[in-house]
């Protein structure tokens, strides 16, 4: 063996060893990893987080001190009372004005040709008789003359016949494609109630509403809410509408609300109310609520100091702010309203490291 030969050997034994070592010191580094990180809280060091529960002290419980609870921002507030009543809800859409006002136009401009053919027609007439009349009196017109005036007092009168059938036809198309409230609602140039929703203060919705719920919609309040959730607000009952809402199913009604956050298209969600005992219950804002494993959740304070514990909550329909929840909850509770979600990440923290320990 030549002393080249045996200096290459020497340098890959030598490469060799040195990433044996490198892959045993990678190893420890990885294996031990959760003692590191307990040293570490021990000493009361920050891993990965600007803030570390102490520890966690039960299912769905952990301790969190008001020094890092400042530091992370986390604050609560009260739970308030709230009082739903019992709804169902139905399906609508908000409907684009464009159409009734487009007939609308139709239907002014043609009542205003028939309004300035009237006068037209009273000339006319008026031109007949007097010339009628002086023919009759000892010829002192020509014959011809009458019977001129005679054809223009026809022409305006059939003018005008025309005219108002016009008239009347686009009224019926009105009450055909938009009921009898919306179309006379559109007819009256001073409608107050069609001034509300042309200067878009309000909107026009249609709800689908199935038959068990139809007597319902005459007697008993109506809310919509955009379908995204949103702030609730009343809508007021116009009339059945004569076509079906898109493919919703059940009969169409109209609905006047509110315009605020609401926009031609867009899906909603009506209440109709079905009487009885309204519901207690609070308000959960809506950053309060976390989600895990399928559910939604609230971090509430313990009575003890520091201690946080993370209740089920099922979420009913929106209110101001938030969700309105029966079960569970109380009025007054402090409920985490900004940070739950980074209480939620210590708690799964402590939950992954303890299973490693296991």
């Amino acid at each position: 063996m030549t002393d080249s030969l045996r200096s290459r050997r020497g340098i890959a034994w030598t490469a060799l060893s040195g990433l044996l070592v490198v892959a045993l010191v990678a190893a420890v580094v990885w294996l031990g990893r959760d003692e590191y990180r307990g040293l570490a809280r021990r000493a009361d060091e920050t891993i990965g987080s600007g803030t570390v529960a102490d520890e966690k002290i039960g299912p769905r419980r952990l301790r969190l001190p008001e020094a890092e609870r400042r530091m992370a921002g986390i604050a609560t507030a009260p739970l308030a009372s709230a009082r739903a009543e019992p709804s169902a809800p139905v399906q609508g859409t908000v409907a684009d004005p464009r159409p009734l006002v487009e007939a609308r136009g139709r239907y002014l401009a043609q009542a205003a040709q028939v309004r300035a053919l009237k006068p037209a027609l009273a000339a006319a007439e008026a031109d007949y008789q007097r010339a009628l009349a002086l023919f009759r009196d000892d010829r002192n017109v020509a014959e011809r003359t009458v019977q001129a005036a005679e054809a223009q007092a026809r022409i305006a009168r059939e003018q005008l016949a025309g005219a108002e059938a016009v008239l009347r036809a686009q009224a019926d198309s009105l009450r055909a494609e938009f009921g009898p409230v919306l179309a006379e609602m559109a007819i009256n140039p001073a409608s107050a109630a069609l001034a509300a929703l042309l200067d878009g203060r309000e909107v026009l919705v249609t709800l689908a509403v199935p038959a068990e719920l139809e007597p319902a919609v005459a007697r008993r309040p109506v809310s919509v809410e955009p379908a995204g959730g949103g702030a609730r607000r009343p809508a007021r009952l116009l009339s059945a509408a004569p076509a079906a809402a898109g493919a919703l199913a059940g009969a169409s009604y109209w609905f006047r609300t509110g315009a605020a956050g609401l926009r031609a298209g867009m899906r909603v969600v009506g209440h109709v109310s079905t009487g009885g005992a309204p519901r207690q219950g609070v308000v959960v804002p809506a950053t309060a609520v976390v989600w895990h494993a399928g559910r939604s959740w609230v971090y509430v304070a313990a009575a003890e100091a520091d201690e946080f514990e993370r209740l089920p909550v099922t979420l009913g329909e929106a209110a101001p702010g938030g969700w309105f929840a029966t079960g569970g909850l109380e009025v007054g509770q402090q409920a985490v309203v900004t940070g739950a979600q980074l209480l939620l990440s210590e708690e799964l923290e402590y939950q992954i490291r303890n299973e490693n320990e296991d």
